[in-house]
């Protein structure tokens, strides 16, 4: 499978809409990076790599705890990304 933006925005749209939880975001990205390592997945010449390389970490973060009761990353911050870094390389 050829990833791109197109494949990180559905996940982060369910992570701030809450259809996804922020384990099952982290648990995808996180997999999806160790395939990406192992060569089962490429990504279009187009694409910005370091970018798609950092929002693919984000959302591998999305379960990340700064202390048993607050995450390191609130839900405002996942739109933030979202709408600065991932919708413009959409199109």
């Amino acid at each position: 499978m050829k990833i791109s933006f197109a494949t990180l925005a559905p996940v982060y749209e369910a992570l701030i809409s809450g259809e996804m939880s922020r384990k099952e975001a982290s648990d995808w990205a996180i997999k999806l990076d160790q395939e990406w390592d192992d060569d089962i997945h490429s990504v279009p010449s187009t694409v910005d790599v370091p970018k798609l390389f950092n929002a693919l970490n984000v959302l591998g973060a999305a379960d990340l705890k700064n202390s048993p009761t607050e995450y390191f990353y609130e839900i405002e911050d996942f739109i933030d990304y979202y709408n600065e870094h991932v919708k413009p390389q959409l199109g």
